[in-house]
């Protein structure tokens, strides 16, 4: 009776979780990515649209080149396509920790393109690097600060990421 009990304990846990993993609602439309912390959002670095133009952390505006369509990919994963460069961000590097993120061309099925957008209430998300347990981190509160790949922090702060829908006309 009691491995009976065990097991409809754990099934009914795997359930619940399953549950809240897929209940996320597909995330549609065209978004700034903003650090609540610091207010500020995602940016190509002066609106580059250069491959290798580094993506920073920029006051907000309703701008094309603060502004992201989101492609869903599967799940709770995306590919992001900037409104005004046509492009995407990807790690600079080998990822690792401390790497930055920059700019590139939209690529299909690159997975190095590929975020996770995990709910963490309050509409903010962690926002992770697909296959991978490295985020979207601010690298300080600075305009025109990096924005790099960490791996999870205990005081995410730096890492959590609200969505602002806009639809930019310049």
């Amino acid at each position: 009776m009691k491995k009976i009990f065990s097991f409809v304990v754990v099934f009914a846990g795997l359930v619940i979780f399953g549950t809240n993993v897929y209940s996320q609602s597909v995330i549609s439309g065209t978004f700034a990515l903003r650090n609540p912390q610091t207010g500020k959002d995602v940016r190509p670095y002066r609106a580059g649209t250069a491959d290798g133009n580094k993506i920073i952390l920029y006051p907000h505006q309703e701008w094309k080149c603060m502004t992201w369509n989101f492609k869903h990919i599967d799940g709770t994963t995306y590919q992001l396509e900037n409104l005004f460069t046509g492009k995407t961000f990807q790690a600079s590097s080998a990822v690792k920790a401390g790497v930055t993120l920059w700019q590139q061309p939209l690529a299909d099925n690159d997975k190095s393109q590929y975020w996770e957008f995990i709910s963490q209430g309050n509409d903010t998300y962690l926002i992770r690097l697909s296959g991978t347990q490295f985020y979207i981190t601010t690298s300080s509160d600075d305009t025109d600060s990096n924005i790099i790949l960490m791996p999870r922090q205990d005081n995410p702060t730096r890492q959590l990421w609200a969505l602002v829908e806009q639809s930019p006309t310049f």
